[in-house]
């Protein structure tokens, strides 16, 4: 029952990776409006860096989605005892929400100034 109860839990985030994954991918709202889409000062200078970061937050997300399926599927096979399943989830989350909110910006920072 407690793995069932942590596999809802890893399922529950991944949906919602995946919900996020599509609205910044093909979702957000056109350069200069910025009502939907991955919000920060640094990509919302110009269309291309606007696209650019939504386009990389989205594909995180999806990235994140799988690993989580897979993490997921691997802790309810080998039936992991509680404690180690929710460390796992939440340096797993952590990880996860790190790199989407930190890459982004970062690669658009990279990209945009080789050009």
């Amino acid at each position: 029952m407690e793995n069932l109860f942590l596999f809802l839990i890893y399922i529950v985030f991944v949906c919602i990776l995946g919900i996020l994954s599509i609205v910044l991918k093909k979702k957000h709202t056109q350069f200069p409006d910025f009502s939907v889409g991955y919000h920060n000062k640094k990509i919302m200078k110009s269309k291309e860096i606007w696209n650019y970061a939504n386009n990389v937050a989205g594909n995180l997300c999806a990235l994140s989605s799988v690993v989580g399926i897979v993490i997921s599927a691997i802790i309810y096979i080998l039936k992991v005892n509680i404690s180690a399943a929710l460390i796992i989830f939440f340096i797993y989350s952590l990880t996860t929400i790190l790199l989407i909110l930190i890459l982004p910006v970062q690669l658009s920072k990279k990209y945009f100034r080789s050009l």
